[in-house]
């Protein structure tokens, strides 16, 4: 019987040779540094990005439900149409589209139009980065110009790049981000 376990933990030792033999003990600062991720629900999030767009575009006459609208109105599309199964605005694409919208939008936005543009843009860029599908129609996210609207989009991703891939790789900058987001509503 002794002979057999041998044979057996060789053969695991062999199959899996990257595993430690010994367990590691986790220094419990790393481990809180870890568990960072605050929960909130989308539409909590929604209403803080809504304030956010209200705050940051301070010349506009604007309320929160705004922009909130224009981000369902399309999430509603896409789901009648059915290049989703399921509501896009999730809590992790809410994040990632406030990143975009903290670092894109400017505080300077003229018109009500101005910020759409923008605003749908980022949304368009959190649809590509995270969304499920391959590919989305450009057609509920286009205000004005389709030139200007992929001229933007390039624009954007090419600022935006390295601070998409470290948001969804970090979970640490996640948290932060979510963090600042919720601070947002309080």
């Amino acid at each position: 019987m002794a002979d057999i376990e041998l044979k057996k933990s060789r053969k695991r030792r062999h199959c899996c040779p990257n595993l430690p033999a010994k367990r590691r003990l986790i220094d419990p600062a790393q481990s809180s540094q870890r568990r960072l991720v605050l929960y909130t629900s989308s539409s909590e999030l929604l209403k803080c990005l809504g304030l956010f767009l209200c705050r940051r575009c301070y010349k506009l006459d604007l309320s929160p439900t705004h922009a909130i609208g224009w981000l369902r109105n399309i999430d509603n599309y896409l789901l009648i149409m059915g290049y989703q199964p399921v509501s896009f605005l999730s809590s992790g694409s809410v994040v990632f589209l406030y990143m975009l919208c903290r670092d894109l939008i400017s505080p300077e936005a003229d018109s009500v139009e101005q910020l759409q543009v923008s605003l749908l843009t980022c949304y368009f860029i959190t649809h590509c980065y995270t969304g499920n599908e391959n590919g989305y129609p450009e057609t509920p996210f286009l205000v004005g110009s389709r030139t200007a609207f992929w001229d933007r989009c390039l624009s954007y991703i090419s600022i935006m790049s390295f601070k998409m891939m470290q948001i969804n790789s970090n979970r640490q900058i996640y948290s932060e981000t979510l963090a600042e987001l919720k601070a947002i509503g309080r």
